[in-house]
């Protein structure tokens, strides 16, 4: 297996698709600081899995994509692909090639393919378990990882140990091994917790089963008598109603006929109503007509007086009328003499018209004339005009050549002014340029004793370090304890509140009504009786077996409550259950003298439970009779005081029970519901006291962590400062290259400024020799301007004539024209005055002949009145003799009307007599009637409680009802067998199913039980297994790379000699590790001692030491060499050689000596800012220096 070639796209500073093909042996990628050349390892390590940004090198996860540049927009994602040779199939994936593909999307999406199937983090991570390239392996080392092997604690070196050893995977293993034991330990606890619960719900379940068993025996029988007895019930009923039925038929028949006889004396009254009322109404007819007849003389002789007034009004208008027709004779002669004048006028007007249009066009041929001869003029003035233009802009070009050549004389003399002061300081900074590099070599020594000292500090800081982390380690197991206890008593209160939230250990038929009431699907259920109390923990044992069954009793508002809800489960087939209405259950307290003061008394049950004010009266009724004693010995002195005949509860649950009967034995000790209660609360109690003490260790752990993290910082700040210093170092190193550099430039640019001195002084002469020649030319071009000048403004005066001759013609043209308008309106205005006087005299005859027919007309109207007089005259006699015959005809009617009165009250009369007889009927029938509902309410209500009470019809009962020898013997034993059943208290049927529930679910809990701790004890087995195999190989692989690297340490450093030791032996798997080395001719007591060429010369012997003993796929090496001289720089390199036929190497360097031992070079550069480019080189063609 061997990386084939890596992919990069939006990732970093690679923006374009760039590609990097890898062959077996050294690659190494060059480039200068900045280039990017670090990015391609950032590139590995993200494709593989890394999740730390700061690994990457990055603030946030996001930064590995490319974020654009001046010149360049980011891209939306960064995609980096991992092309791996898989010929020998060590990547357990049947393919030559593997390809593992990462993407990232700037939204914070990202997804893995391996080749190209989509696939999660865990399957990249597990595929490269134990090759060497997991997440804690060293495929990639850098030099901030040769630091930490040498400067980390000793315990954090085994995760690179452990992934050459190849225990990675065991311990991945074993790490899910023991998460599934502890979720095993999880579900034996909750197992038990919940078999707990059961073992005290099935004996109570038993006894209620048998209880209910009982039940359903004494109320089958029950059911049969009380059948039939409501069957004998209801045949008397029948008997009752037949007989009442046939007096009714009797009283209704009598009912009827006196109702037909007042029907027929109701008749014959309306009849003579009808007549009388006839009689009235012709009477008042003809009182109408005679008041309309009256009306009628009176709108006449109205009407009379009306047409006199007309004939008066309509011979004045006649009159009227002809003295209109005579003054309009007198108007047309007036008008006549009007017109003639009118014409003369007209004559007039046309006549100054025609002078005035003939002068007009006069003035504008003149006008042609003149304009005519402008246009030359302007013509001519043009020419001169161009040819002005044409010199003008010559002038111009001259006079800007020889400014021109002005300045550049300018330009050069200041340059050679300018020139001495830039030589004298050229040579100044030479100068200075030496002292620079001396100064610089100075602080390169002070440099390396900074670094010596702050070594010694860092060494001091490592010791206290460790003594702190102990205290930490104590204080973290110490405050871990206290947490896993605060869980596991959460965990309990979990699984606590889960039941009492389901309801546990209540009946199906009771969970049913709840949920309904929370619903709002039944109104005012309050709850069951346990959750309507509250029981302190010493009490509820007693308390529980005191209520039993009863602690599943449902409180509600009122009776119209609890029959709702039985109506709610008879409707939904969801069994029985027993209801308590606070309106009707009123208990009392049991009182006995001396009680209180007997021995071993503890209280009445109902004196130690705590409930809402407005529950007393269920709370005595269920347990106001029930006394606590203290235990079995001293209830039953109590019991026998008193003659057996109450019933009592011992604190550990035991019964006396009323009678002399006892019940007892053990119980668990969360048998029941109100226990589950208690314990919650005294859960939250221990975790609230553990959560305080875990504040305080909080706190302690919070304070040690501090001076840790102080220490911590502090190490690293001496790492940084010696880091610092080191890096100063090459920076000084690299200032010092800089300034001989710089001072070859300065010595070149001393040579440039002679040169252009030189060139200043030819400039000056040439530009002078250009300016005279401008000057002549211009003053040649000054005088032909001149005489063009001259000639234009003779024409601009000529021109200026001609213009005021043709305005002042246009003017006069302007005005005739004006005045032509104004005539034209008086002549219009004059026409039109006439055909006005011409219609006037025409309007006037149609007047007069108007008045003539309107005379005509008014005459005849007058006729017509005189006509109209003598009619109304006539109507008027006609009426008063209609009126005579009218009175007559009204006083025969009012006669018959008195008649038909009388006769129609004697009716009345027997018509009354027959309505009382008949109301006394009705009060009868009445009475009747009411019996007879009152029967058949009574057989209703026995037919209601068949239904409701056994689902039966009448005839359904007929057929199954047993025969009664007596009815009252029958009565005697139904009022016994209830008393029965009311002895027997609240029985719950449900136990009978539920029990059987119960116990089939504690079976199959205890087998599961059985499963879950043989299956923990399979993982116990496993996880010793995996441990002991990790030992076993860790051990053996440690003590190869030992001898690795005692071996390899003396080949690199050319004697001396190095141990790696484990610091506890006896635990392999937790032990940290030592690096114990000696240098030739050196005693080291510590790594931190070793100068920073010789600590990177230890880590790479180490990783070569993991090499040889576990090869990887492939190695990054990033520089790691930066702080080695140049020979061991070539030792290093030349030792790479050894390895590269199991491991491929890629070399991220800028050192000669690891370049010119490589195989394939790539350079790295940064052409564009911000945008790293790659070039693949020939190795023999290049050329080394130090820092290509």
């Amino acid at each position: 297996m061997y990386l084939k070639s890596l992919e990069l796209h939006g990732f970093k500073s690679f923006p374009d698709k760039t590609t990097l093909e890898f062959g077996k042996g050294l690659t190494a990628i060059v480039g200068p600081n900045g280039s990017g050349k670090s990015n391609i390892g950032d590139a590995v390590r993200w494709v593989l899995g890394e999740q730390s940004s700061k690994m990457l090198r990055g603030g946030k996860m996001e930064d590995v994509i490319f974020g654009g540049t001046a010149l360049r927009k980011s891209v939306s994602f960064a995609t980096v692909t991992l092309n791996i040779s898989n010929e020998d199939r060590s990547l357990g994936i049947d393919s030559d090639t593997v390809s593992v593909m990462r993407r990232l999307w700037r939204n914070g999406e990202s997804e893995y393919l391996i080749n190209g199937n989509q696939v999660r983090l865990k399957d990249v991570v597990e595929l490269f378990m134990d090759t060497g390239l997991g997440r804690d392996g060293y495929y990639i080392i850098g030099q901030g990882r040769v630091a930490d092997i040498v400067g980390s604690k000793s315990n954090e070196r085994r995760e690179i140990f452990e992934e050459a050893a190849g225990i990675s995977k065991f311990r991945y293993k074993k790490e899910e091994s023991e998460r599934r034991l502890a979720s095993a330990e999880d579900n034996i606890l909750r197992l038990k917790d919940i078999l707990s619960e059961l073992e005290g719900r099935v004996e109570p379940l038993r006894i209620q089963s048998e209880k209910a068993k009982k039940y359903l025996v004494l109320a089958g029988e029950r059911r049969d008598i009380e059948i039939a007895v409501w069957m004998y019930r209801l045949d008397e009923i029948k008997k009752s109603s037949n007989e009442l039925e046939n007096s009714l038929l009797v009283s209704n028949g009598e009912y009827e006929l006196l109702t037909n006889e007042i029907e027929e004396y109701e008749a014959q009254a309306e009849e003579l109503t009808l007549k009388r009322r006839q009689c009235a109404s012709a009477a008042e007819d003809y009182r109408r007509r005679i008041t309309a007849l009256t009306e009628e003389n009176a709108t006449a002789a109205a009407d009379i007086a009306v047409y006199k007034n007309n004939i008066r009004h309509y011979t004045e208008q006649v009159s009227e009328v002809n003295e209109q027709k005579n003054r309009l004779f007198e108007a047309e002669s007036e008008t006549a003499g009007r017109i003639s004048l009118k014409k003369e006028e007209i004559a007039r007007i046309e006549k100054d018209k025609l002078e005035v249009s003939e002068e007009v066009s006069g003035l504008e041929a003149e006008l042609i004339r003149l304009n005519d001869e402008s246009d030359r003029f302007s013509q001519e003035l043009n020419g001169i005009t161009s040819k002005l233009n044409l010199l003008y802009v010559r002038r111009s070009e001259l006079r800007f050549s020889e400014e021109s050549a002005q300045i550049a004389i300018r330009d050069a003399e200041d340059a050679a002014v300018k020139a001495k002061p830039l030589i004298e300081e050229t040579r100044r900074r030479l100068a200075q340029t030496s002292e620079e590099i001396r100064r610089v070599r100075d602080g390169i020594a002070d440099i390396q004793k900074t670094v010596e000292e702050h070594g010694n500090k860092l060494s001091g800081y490592n010791m206290l370090y460790s003594k702190k982390s102990a205290h930490l380690k104590e204080a973290t197991e110490e405050y871990n304890n206290a947490g896993l206890n605060i869980r596991s008593l959460n965990s309990r209160r979990q699984m606590l509140e889960e039941l009492e939230n389901s309801m546990e250990g209540f009946s199906g038929s009771v969970k049913s009504v709840i949920a309904a009431g929370r619903s709002g699907r039944l109104r005012g259920v309050r709850g069951t009786v346990a959750g309507i109390i509250t029981v302190d923990q010493k009490y509820s044992l007693a308390i529980e077996t005191a209520l039993g069954g009863g602690l599943q009793n449902i409180v509600v508002s009122d009776e119209d409550c609890a029959k709702a809800g039985i109506r709610f489960l008879k409707e939904t087939n969801g069994g029985r259950a027993t209801f308590l209405p606070l309106t009707s259950v009123k208990g009392n307290t049991l009182y006995e003298k001396g009680l209180d003061m007997a021995e071993g008394y503890v209280a009445l049950a109902s004196e130690l439970v705590e409930a809402d004010e407005e529950y007393t009266g269920i709370i005595n009724s269920l347990l106001g009779r029930i006394v606590v004693a203290e235990n079995i010995d001293l209830a039953t002195s109590i019991a026998k005081k008193y003659g057996y005949k109450f019933r009592i509860i011992t604190l550990d649950g035991q019964v006396i029970n009323a009678g002399g009967s006892f019940t007892g034995g053990s119980a668990s000790r969360t048998a029941g519901v109100l226990s589950r209660k208690n314990e919650i609360a005294q859960i939250i109690y221990k975790v609230t006291r553990l959560e305080s003490k875990n504040a305080i260790l909080k706190e302690r752990l919070s304070s040690i962590s501090a001076e840790t993290e102080k220490l911590g910082f502090d190490i690293e700040a001496e790492k940084d400062i010696i880091s610092n210093a080191e890096a100063d170092k090459i920076r000084f190193e690299g200032e010092a290259k800089r300034l001989e550099l710089v001072d070859e430039q300065l010595a070149d640019r001393l040579t440039e400024l002679s040169k252009a001195e030189n060139e200043s002084a030819e400039k000056i002469a040439k530009a002078r020799e250009d300016s005279q020649g401008c000057l002549a030319e211009l003053e040649s071009i000054g005088a032909q301007i001149s005489s063009l000048e001259s000639k234009m403004s003779e024409f601009n005066l000529k021109s200026g004539e001609h213009k005021s001759i043709r305005e002042e013609k246009s003017n006069q043209i302007s005005d005739m024209r004006l005045r032509l308008v104004e005539l034209e309106k008086d002549l219009q205005a004059s026409k039109l005055s006439l055909e006005t006087l011409l219609g006037g005299i025409e309007s006037a005859k149609e007047t007069a002949a108007g008045y003539d027919k309107k005379i005509s007309e008014l005459e005849s109207e007058i006729e017509a009145q005189k006509l109209n007089i003598s009619e109304r005259e006539r109507e008027v006699a006609n009426s008063k003799a209609v009126i005579e015959s009218l009175n007559l005809r009204i006083k025969e009617e009012l006669a018959s009307s008195l008649e038909h009165e009388k006769k129609e009250n004697e009716l009345r009369q027997l018509e009354k007599q027959k309505t009382e007889r008949k109301e006394q009927i009705s009060a009868e029938l009445s009475r009747l009637n009411e019996r007879l509902e009152n029967l058949h309410k009574d057989s209703d209500a026995i037919v209601s409680q068949l239904w409701e009470s056994y689902n039966l019809t009448v005839a359904q009962a007929c057929e199954g009802a047993i025969k009664l020898d007596d009815i009252s013997d029958a009565t005697k034993r139904l009022n016994e067998l209830k008393s029965k059943i009311r002895s027997l208290g609240s029985v719950n049927t449900e136990a009978i199913d539920e029990y059987k529930e119960v116990s089939e679910r504690y079976e199959f809990m205890s087998g599961q039980l059985g499963d879950v701790t043989k299956s923990k004890a399979e993982l116990e087995k496993l996880i010793a297994d995996l441990t002991k195999s990790m030992r076993e190989i860790f051990t053996e692989s440690f003590n190869k790379i030992n001898d690795n690297f005692k071996s390899i340490f003396v080949e690199l450093f050319g004697g001396g000699r190095a141990e790696l030791k484990l610091t506890d032996p006896e635990n392999v798997l937790e032990s940290g590790i030592e690096i114990n080395v000696a240098p030739p001719g050196k005693v080291i007591k510590n790594l931190s001692l070793l100068s920073g060429g010789e600590q990177s010369f230890v880590a790479i012997a180490i990783y070569f030491a993991i090499l040889k003993l576990r090869p990887s796929p492939f190695c990054i090496l990033d520089e790691i060499e930066a702080a080695l001289d140049d020979v061991n720089v070539t030792r290093y390199a030349q030792y790479l050689r050894n390895f590269t036929d199991t491991t491929q190497f890629i070399l991220i360097t800028h050192r000669r000596g690891t370049m010119e031992e490589a195989d394939v070079l790539y350079g790295v550069t940064m052409q564009e800012k911000g945008v790293s480019k790659l070039l693949k080189m020939d190795v023999s063609q290049v050329s080394f220096t130090e820092n290509n």
